[in-house]
């Protein structure tokens, strides 16, 4: 059965454009904004904002079309950062830990 849908077309607070993955860490919601080049985090209960992190660009933090997205066992978020051709790992407040690739 259908729950809620958040979020709208955008680059703002619950915005997003072209949303790739989600997945669910406790009581957040995880989504990989693919081309706003960013992670968005969202309370589970409601879509209500909780943080973004990342922007544009290809140092540690930063994305070039982040089109996968999970949490390990560790509370880690994991992104698959596609264009910059690499994995990053982030603490659950978007402090980048390391990455992985070129």
């Amino acid at each position: 059965a259908f729950v809620r849908t958040f979020g709208s077309y955008g680059g703002g607070d619950r915005k997003f454009h072209l949303p790739m993955a989600v997945c669910v860490d406790g009581d957040h919601i995880v989504v990989a904004d693919c081309r706003n080049n960013r992670i968005v985090v969202v309370a589970r209960t409601d879509g209500s904002f909780v943080r973004t992190f990342g922007i544009p660009g290809n140092a540690h933090g930063q994305f070039k079309t982040p089109y996968g997205v999970c949490v390990n066992a560790a509370g880690l978020i994991i992104v698959a950062d596609t264009l910059n051709n690499r994995v990053q790992m982030f603490t659950r407040d978007g402090t980048f830990v390391r990455a992985f690739g070129s």
